[in-house]
């Protein structure tokens, strides 16, 4: 069966998708987890929340608001990027937890612990991580994809801005707040990663004649035909001056004699 896509473009967003819905359906029919397995800043018991706070969701509305457009953009991110996905994914993954784990819940904007959990660190990932390489490699095909990732997820700046700053951009996901801390992570993550692998991956084309040692034999012989024939052209025109100098020479030398 011949797919319009690559196999592992539908299978690895699927695999990422299915153990955080397989954790929800168990939590919404009464098996509860002890404790938080999310991030709790900067504590010890927190940590483990660094590989496991993307799996689990509040409620409806959190899970669903993050399952389509992780789908979406780990679809993006490996059709794009390919094996360079896998990178970005695993690895984002493991930094922004960790960034998230020491940003959290700064003293200087509330004074309370929070548990942080949910894809949406990974979402920001891939978002800020297709936009930043598309305007860093500054290929045009990568630079659109940039451009359609700005007109649908723009609006996700917002969720990077303290809701104890901007109060009227408190946002409710089930009972609890959004953490624009793990979405900072994410961001911040994806624009890094978008940086360190800007060598790695489609690059904008180089027109052929800019590439070191660029060399091709047809040019060459083009060129020489070209040199050969100015060269032509200029002895003919010489010939041609001093044939007038001479006929000139001679014209005066019988008005002379007459």
């Amino acid at each position: 069966m011949n797919y319009p896509f690559p196999k592992k473009t539908l299978v690895i967003p699927i695999l990422l998708l299915i153990p955080m819905w397989i954790i929800f359906l168990f939590q919404i029919n009464g098996y509860e987890t002890s404790g938080c397995y999310g991030v709790i800043p900067r504590t010890f018991v927190g940590l483990k929340g660094i590989l496991f706070s993307p799996l689990f969701h509040s409620g409806w509305k959190h899970i669903l608001s993050n399952t389509f457009p992780l789908a979406f953009l780990s679809f993006l991110a490996l059709l794009l990027y390919d094996r360079l996905a896998y990178y970005v994914i695993f690895f984002g993954w493991i930094i922004s937890g960790i960034l998230l784990w020491i940003i959290g819940n700064p003293t200087f904007l509330d004074d309370h612990v929070s548990c942080h959990i949910g894809a949406s660190t990974i979402v920001y990932l891939l978002a800020s991580f297709i936009f930043f390489s598309g305007v860093i490699r500054k290929e045009r095909g990568l630079m659109a994809v940039s451009l359609i990732i700005i007109v649908l997820y723009g609006g996700m700046i917002w969720g990077m801005v303290p809701q104890e700053i901007l109060p009227q951009l408190k946002s409710e996901v089930g009972n609890n707040s959004i953490s624009w801390e793990g979405h900072l992570s994410g961001f911040i993550t994806g624009a890094f990663f978008a940086y360190l692998f800007r060598k790695i991956g489609p690059q904008k084309e180089v027109p052929k004649w800019d590439q070191e040692n660029y060399y091709d034999p047809r040019e060459e012989q083009l060129w020489n035909t070209y040199l050969e024939q100015e060269r032509e052209k200029a002895e003919y025109l010489n010939a041609l001056n001093e044939k007038d100098n001479e006929d000139y020479f001679d014209n005066d030398s019988d008005n002379l004699v007459k």
